[in-house]
Formats: C-alpha cells, structure tokens, sequence
C-alpha cells in the first residue's frame, strides 16, 4: 500500500511511506546487509573494519561495480547519499539521527566513517541507508532529484524502473547488476488500503501480497490456491509498567505479572499462531546472534502466591489490594492491530490472579507523546521498531528518559544495568557484546520494568505459481526481496 500516488522512487524521500522503503530496497543496495543471523555483513560494500578505539569505521567498495546505466558506483556517491540523508531535502528521521555528527570521507575506493562516539550498532545503520547516485551531481541537480522523487534514478539493485506511473511501477532487470535476476519483469500494483489490495488478490489480479497483521494473513489464506511464507522481524512488543503507579511501583508486583502471563498463548491465541514468536527478554527474536533468550516461565499460582505472601489480599470483587491500594489498571495500547486483541488476552490472563485490567485504546499518532512520553499510563503496550542491532540503550538506560529515548517506566537509575547497556552499545567485539547482551538482559529481568511478551512476525502470501526461492527467515519488511534476482516461478 502507498500514501501517495505517484510514489516516491527515491527511499531517503518519504520513508514513513513502507511501499516506498519496500520499492528502493529493489531498486538500492545498501553498502551492508544482515545475513541469516541478523548480523551486518557486506553487501554493496566488498569489506569494512573498525578502529581498535570503535570511532573509525572504515568501508571498502569493490572495483568495476556500476550503477544501471553503466556509469561507476564510486566513493563519492556514499558521501553524498550521507550528506542528502542529513539535509532538509530527505524525509528518512530515523537515519538522519543515527548519522548526525558522523564526518564521512572518500578516497579512492574507501569510505571513512568518523564516528563522535563509540556506537556498535553503527554496521546495523549501514544496512538501512541505500546508497543513491548522487556524487556527480550539480547542487541544482541535487535540488531537482529532492524536488521530484517520483522520477527514476540509475540503480544498483537486481532491478531499474522501465515505468512508474500513479498506479503502479513497472521493474526490468538492471543489467548490470551483479546477480541478473530470473523474473524479467515486476508489475508493482500501488493500493491505498490492505482491503483494496487483499481483493485483487483475491480476484487474482496481482500475484503476491504482504500481511503485517494476523487478521490480514488470516484473510489472504481463505483464497484458493494462497500460501505463506513468514520472517521473523527486528521488532518487539512489550507490557510497560509506570513505577510511579502506587502498585507498580513494587517490584513483587511487576515480577508476579510476568510470571503470570503466558506468552505461547498469547502468540497462539491473539496472533492466530502466525504473527509473532514469544520473547522472553529484551532482545527481538529477528537478531539470534546475540544468544538463546530464556525459557518462557509461567506460573500464575507462583504469582498469586506471591502477591498473598507479600500482603496483597484477594478482594471481594476479586481484585487484590493492599491496604488502599488496589491492583487494577488502565492498560493504554495504540488502536494498531493485533494490539487490542494481545491486550485483551494479556488482561484475561491478569484476572486469575487479582489483577485487573481495562483496556483503553488510543489514536496511534498520539501514542508515544501524549501516552507514553507524557507519563499519562499506568500500564502500556506497543511494538518498537528499532534499527537492527541489539543496542536497548534507548528505552532502558537511566538517561534516556523521554526526549531523550524511550525509557517511560521512571523506575530508579541502576549504574550497572547502565555500564551493560554502554558495553552493549560501545563494543566493536562480537563476543563482548554478546555477553554484554546477556548482562543486559539479567539485570532488566532483575529489576522487571516491562514484560517482553513477543516479535512480531510478516508474512508474504503468493497465488500459484509461487516463486521457487523462499523467503529469508529474519529481517525487516523489505528484506523479503533480498533474493528476489533467484526468483523463478513454478
């Protein structure tokens, strides 16, 4: 589904826009890419390495690669992609902010990346900035590609644009990419909404769709003949807890809800069994490199027991409380599905054990500010997006307090769940970090300002004939193309 229509071809214009993100990853290598374990590895790029201090990162660009129409894909056009990715010209905020304050030079076949600090999850950054042709460019043609998004550029993706038009975007094989792809050409249909798009898939008008949601995936199986394959993505959804609710603030309290929550239902039940895998810490799923999460622990009689131990009393209305205090909670979740229906199963699943929460729905665009950000919730839920790397910094370090980060919970700084979190974010060491992670991990279980509950998961539906490659495991929405040049059909 597009926004607008014609759609932007460039992917650094209109970025909120998922077609848009989905079309350039066809279209742009990025200088790195995540491999199947959800690491950065080279993709435009032939190598890079890092400064023994973490601050230089260094990226080398392979000889004779090419742009689609056969001119050199040199060092010169990083430097200028960095340098639109940070101008009022593009629309890609995520990006822009990772890149702020990085210094970045070209000579010869290396790009140097000056970092102001120390950042890990930097390579993870690289995988999300498509390289553009913009290094022989004239300031005034700088201008008109910002100016006019909609008109093709060279390409350095399995495909180039033969035509785009308010309807749809027509693809050919770049000819001098460097896997010519097996499917000589792509028809992008561009629907407004999912129910437009999901009924000419039904009517067998375009071939293949993406479901984000459970209710969507759902809908497109019903369709003779659909079948689905499925990619665990960087994203988690989380149960926050406000600790400066009378309540919350206990720490028995947010562990007995933790414990009391079962997770596979809630991925078996409210995600239809397809949407999602269960997470258990504060890691997505989609990044398996960093470690095995722990095992789903679920015990709502360890929890009521708990609760009682500690003087929370089951109330006539069966609703625990100690003294005036009462355990029953407004739950704020964004009208997104499958929030509601996660919440509500997650509230059903509270009950048993004198909990009891109401689930209050909010408008998605003032979720994070006026919810979240303002301290206006006593229990949350969302999925987060982050950039693919394993880097938490932003929602749990003591400092990242809203406008800062996304740390809403206000629960009490903790140096050394700070120190984790900055060897998390600051080590260039594979396995440091990895261990960090676990550290990471263990001391937010410790402390338990949330309830990891799961990683969402996508899934892309065909009609027959259904390409003969399968999807990648893991990944962003759009790595469901990062193949798509071994594509046939059968």
């Amino acid at each position: 589904m597009v926004a607008e229509r014609p759609m932007s071809l460039n992917p650094l214009v209109d970025t909120s826009d998922p077609a848009v993100v989905d079309v350039g990853h066809l279209l742009y290598r990025s200088l790195l890419k995540l491999n199947q374990d959800g690491y950065p590895t080279a993709d435009l790029a032939t190598s890079y390495g890092l400064s023994s201090n973490a601050l230089i990162y260094e990226v080398v660009l392979p000889p004779n690669v090419q742009w689609s129409n056969g001119a050199p894909i040199t060092v010169a056009d990083v430097v200028a992609t960095v340098r639109f990715a940070l101008s009022a010209d593009a629309s890609a905020p995520t990006l822009a902010t990772a890149l702020r304050g990085v210094k970045v030079t070209g000579s010869g076949s290396t790009v140097t990346f000056a970092l102001p600090a120390p950042r890990a999850s930097f390579a993870a950054t690289l995988t999300q900035m498509p390289i553009l042709p913009l290094g022989g460019l004239t300031a005034p043609e700088l201008v008109a590609a910002a100016m006019h998004p909609t008109l093709p550029l060279p390409t350095s993706g399995p495909y180039d644009v033969q035509s785009a038009a308010a309807l749809a975007v027509v693809l050919q094989p770049n000819p001098h990419a460097p896997v010519r792809p097996n499917i000589k050409s792509y028809e992008l249909r561009l629907f407004v909404t999912f129910a437009d798009a999901a009924y000419a898939f039904s009517q067998g008008s375009i071939g293949a769709l993406l479901a984000t949601t459970p209710g969507d995936l759902a809908s497109l199986l019903t369709v003779k003949g659909a079948q689905a394959e499925s990619m665990t993505t960087p994203e988690f959804a989380d149960l926050m807890f406000n600790e400066r609710v009378p309540g919350l603030a206990d720490s028995v309290v947010r562990h007995a809800i933790g414990i009391a929550i079962n997770r596979s239902a809630v991925v078996a039940g409210a995600l239809d069994g397809r949407g999602g895998v269960i997470q258990t810490g504060p890691f997505s799923a989609g990044l398996p490199w960093v470690g095995p999460a722990a095992i789903e622990a679920i015990s709502p009689e360890v929890a009521a027991s708990v609760l009682q131990a500690n003087g929370w009393v089951m109330g006539a209305d069966g609703t625990r409380h100690k003294e005036s205090t009462q355990l029953a909670y407004t739950l704020a979740v964004p009208d997104i599905s499958p929030l509601p229906v996660v919440a509500r199963e997650v509230a059903a699943q509270l009950a048993p054990i004198g909990v009891r929460v109401t689930v209050s729905t909010v408008a998605p665009k003032s979720f994070l500010s006026g919810t979240l950000a303002s301290g206006h919730f006593q229990l949350a839920m969302d999925v987060w997006n982050p950039v693919p790397d394993p880097d938490v910094s932003a929602f749990w370090r003591s400092n990242a307090a809203p406008p800062h980060g996304y740390n809403v919970s206000a629960g009490t700084p903790d140096p050394f769940l700070d120190a984790a979190l900055d060897m998390l974010a600051e080590s260039s060491n594979r396995a440091a970090r990895i261990s960090a992670a676990a550290q990471v991990a263990a001391l937010i279980a410790d402390d338990a300002p949330a309830v990891f509950l799961y990683t969402p998961k996508v899934s892309v539906v065909f009609r027959s004939p259904a390409p003969t490659a399968p999807m990648p495991s893991i990944g962003p929405e759009s790595a469901r193309y990062d193949d798509i040049a071994s594509w046939g059909l059968h």
